[in-house]
This record gives C-alpha cells, structure tokens and sequence, in this order.
C-alpha cells in the first residue's frame, strides 16, 4: 500500500510542475514498467509501453516489440491514435536520439520514429493525444525553448506550435489527461480531488466527479468519459456523458492494495476493455466488464490456455 501512495503523490508532484482469450501457450513477457495503453484502430492489437520497449497483444498472446533499429526505448506520455501512437520519453543510450525525445510519433507500431518537436528538451510524463483528430495536450513540466510557462498545453500540428491553456476550474495537481476522439476542443483532467472535464481546449472546466482520487481515465470511441475513481476494493469505474453526467457504472476487476494505472477501450468492439494498474497487473474484458480475465501479475504475464 505504500508503494501505491508514492505512485499517486508522484503523479501529482508532476501536475504541479507543469481480441479475444488465449489459445495458445506464450513465453512469459515482462512488463518492467507501464507508461500507457492503447488499442490499434483495426482492434486486433493493444500496446504497453515499459522501460524497455513495447509489449503488444495479438490473438490472445503478449509479446515484445522489436524495432527496425534494434533498439529498445523507454516511452512516456505514450498515446494510441488512429494512425499509431504518440509518445515522449528517454530513448536508447545506444541510439543517435537526444535525451529526452520530447515529441515523437510510429505509425508502424514502434519499428521506426518520427521525431516531431522539442527532442532533447523535455520529457511529457502526462500527454494524450486525440484518437481522430490532430489535437494532443500536454501538462508541459518546465519551460523550453516553445513553451514559456508549465502546465497544460495544447498542439494541432504535431509540436509545431504550442498554445497554453488557463485551467480555470480545476482543484489538485493533474495526474492524467483524457483528449476526445473525436472533438479536438474536448479534455478531460483528473486530479487526487477528482475529475474535470472542459469543452473549451482547457481553458474552463466542470467538475464532474469529486471527493476521491481518479488514477486513470480515457474516451470511449463512443464518446464517453470513461474514469476509474477510487484505490484498491474501493475501485469503481463509470461513463460520464458529455453533459457531466454519471450515465453507466461498469464493473472493476478486483483491485487489492492496488489501484488502476491505464484503460483502454477497443475502437472495433465498446465492450471490450483492458486496464493495467500500479503494481503492473493487468485485466481484460469482452462483456463490459461482467468477468474479467487478469493478463499479468506484478510485471509478468500469465498463460491461462
């Protein structure tokens, strides 16, 4: 449990500064740290960033990622869109990138890189990116040679101009960032004191949810606001509508002295969902939540064929 405290105190700390069951048997993949999750556009794919590289499932098996380069980075801030995923982070020691990458983007799963704004500047911890549209927000942690002032910052051409957004509205230091798939103007931000929702780029904000941390929270491709309040068997998720409204509560796996890090709906199927937690377990679901099948324990997947 204590673990799980200094987990949320230092997600805080960094708002402030700113398909299917397995088949088959598999080699056991770790999962040395969990920086993001996200599923591809087609839903036949879901991606983990760790320390080392991306892990990916496919057909009910986990597997590591090899890229064209051979190397193996330590992705941050990862986000999955329609056409890949953006990411911040460390690369390799052994590559030719600056340290950090600032901002980064693979249509091709990871193989190969295109690096985008501010490499070697800043590391963006707390980042997502619109699923269908150009618009990716940032909690920006120090000032760089684009961006004067920290805190929440918004791009529409992929780095090449950053606008800041005043955050009006919001109580507590950020912990995660939810942009709309489908709405460039919509973001979410949840905080140890609750959620908050804004349909002005950030500039104001609702409070939607309140009175217990939210570790996690993301879009559902229907638009939906998909959060998971609470820590270990106090865990709930729910779908929040446009209007702020809680409208579905969705059953959680069972989180004990734990408490949901990551989750990711699948674009193809709004019943099928993965979440990760703190302690790097991992958990998914095809019914919306009515059973779940737990993937990994403590950083090492599980073969349940």
């Amino acid at each position: 449990m204590r673990s799980l405290v200094l987990y949320l105190a230092s997600l805080a700390a960094v708002g402030v500064l700113m398909s299917g069951c397995q088949t088959e048997a598999q080699e056991e993949v770790e999962f040395t740290h969990i920086h993001g999750l996200g599923f591809t556009e087609d839903g036949e794919q879901a991606y983990i960033p760790a320390h080392d590289g991306l892990r990916v499932y496919e057909d009910g098996i986990w597997k590591n990622v090899e890229s064209d380069e051979g190397e193996l980075h330590d992705f941050m801030g990862f986000t999955m869109t329609s056409e890949g995923f953006y990411s911040s982070g460390h690369p390799n020691m052994q590559s030719d990138y600056e340290n950090p990458f600032g901002l980064v983007k693979s249509t091709d799963g990871g193989e190969t890189l295109d690096l985008l704004a501010l490499e070697g500047e800043v590391d963006f911890h707390v980042m997502s990116a619109s699923y269908n549209t150009d618009a990716i927000y940032v909690m920006n942690p120090e000032p760089n040679s684009e961006m004067d002032e920290l805190g929440l910052h918004r791009t529409l051409d992929e780095g090449q101009e950053w606008e800041p957004r005043d955050v009006d509205g919001v109580n507590g230091s950020v912990i995660a960032i939810a942009a709309h798939p489908d709405e460039e103007d919509r973001v979410a931000l949840s905080t140890e004191e609750g959620v908050f929702q804004s349909d002005d780029a950030g500039d104001t904000f609702e409070q939607v949810l309140s009175g217990v941390p939210a570790p996690a929270l993301t879009y559902a491709h229907t638009g939906e606001l998909l959060v998971a309040e609470g820590v270990e068997e106090e865990t709930t998720l729910k779908a929040i509508d446009a209007s702020g409204e809680v409208v579905r509560e969705i059953p959680a796996p069972l989180i004990e002295e734990d408490a949901i890090s990551y989750l990711a709906q699948n674009p193809q199927s709004e019943n099928t969902l993965m979440v990760t937690t703190i302690e790097r377990d991992i958990f998914y679901t095809e019914n919306g939540g009515e059973t779940w099948e737990q993937q990994a324990e403590q950083g090492f997947s599980l073969d349940e064929s």
